[in-house]
């Protein structure tokens, strides 16, 4: 079911910094994709060569936050190598910076949500980095949420929980699409009596209280290796899509798992969609959420959008029919 529209007032882009002479910095997180992303160390100290950009690695959680920071407040671009979790770090060093200055990403982590479905990044590494170093800017939105920042979505439920499990998957090998698959037929079939009970507010409507599988708010269409959970996000509407999934018997749950993966399952009668631009969750007990994959641990979330915060440079979208 398909809840009306909020609507909302258009904002003022932010001040844009882009100086010519600004060496970007590029951070590559090498341990991302069970370490296969320190492969691409040496093609892109070799890609950076003449003064395109300085190559920074990070060694602990938070590095990237710090060193987009110091970058963005420099005046310099950022791009950010990795999976979800680091541009999710980089994103927050640059939106927390207070200067706005061109964002990229080159993908080389287990999903790639944003990288794919949000900035358009090719797969391949040099043509990536010419995407992330030279593509138009476009504005996307982000998220607050408690007061930290997000760039493609972020859940309550079974949801934060099977990004919990999925630590324990991607030791064993699993990526992508079949890793998220695993964790959550993980969760479904052995940890169900986890689903919270949450009380939540989208913008001015009335409350809902219900026992939930998830609550997924979004800027992009997809997470968890391509699960198309809002399918028609628009990540420069100002608008959150909010997906609300009631708790069914289990193995109802079992048969929407792969029609929730394929984005179809917007008319099934335990799913309602609502756009917009706050939402409030709160539970009696904490509940786990995942905000770009980072897990955390509330019995309140307040989220609201930040329209066109972020100057990403964007692909080519592909054809996807």
């Amino acid at each position: 079911m398909r809840e009306p529209e909020t609507a909302t007032q258009p904002s003022p882009a932010p001040s844009l910094v882009i100086r010519s002479d600004a060496l970007p910095m590029v951070i590559l997180n090498p341990v991302s994709n069970n370490g296969r992303a320190a492969r691409l160390r040496r093609p892109l100290e070799r890609a950076l060569t003449g003064g395109r950009g300085e190559l920074a690695l990070t060694t602990a959680r938070g590095d990237a936050t710090r060193l987009a920071a110091e970058a963005a407040r420099a005046g310099r671009p950022v791009v950010a190598v990795g999976g979800d979790g680091l541009i999710h770090e980089a994103a927050e060093g640059v939106l927390s910076s207070g200067v706005t200055v061109p964002f990229g990403v080159i993908p080389a982590g287990n999903g790639n949500d944003f990288a794919t479905y949000v900035a358009f990044a090719p797969t391949d590494m040099t043509h990536a980095l010419e995407v992330a170093l030279t593509a138009p800017i476009q504005m996307m939105d982000v998220g607050v949420i408690n007061g930290r920042h997000f760039v493609n979505a972020i859940s309550v439920g079974l949801d934060a929980n099977v990004s919990i499990a999925s630590e324990r998957f991607k030791r064993l090998g699993f990526r992508g699409q079949a890793l998220y698959m695993t964790s959550a037929l993980s969760e479904l079939l052995f940890h169900y009596d986890g689903c919270p009970t949450l009380t939540v507010q989208c913008d001015d409507a009335e409350p809902i209280h219900h026992e939930f599988v998830l609550v997924a708010v979004s800027i992009g269409p997809a997470y968890g290796g391509g699960f198309m959970i809002n399918p028609g996000a628009d990540p420069q509407d100002g608008l959150f899509d909010v997906c609300i999934i009631r708790k069914p018997h289990v193995l109802r749950a079992l048969r929407l798992l792969p029609v929730v993966e394929r984005g179809e399952h917007l008319s099934e009668p335990e799913v309602t969609i609502v756009r917009a631009r706050r939402v409030s969750l709160a539970t009696a007990k904490p509940a786990n959420s995942q905000e770009d994959g980072e897990i955390s641990s509330d019995t309140r979330f307040e989220v609201a959008i930040r329209p066109g915060a972020l100057a990403l440079r964007r692909g080519t979208p592909p054809d996807r029919r």
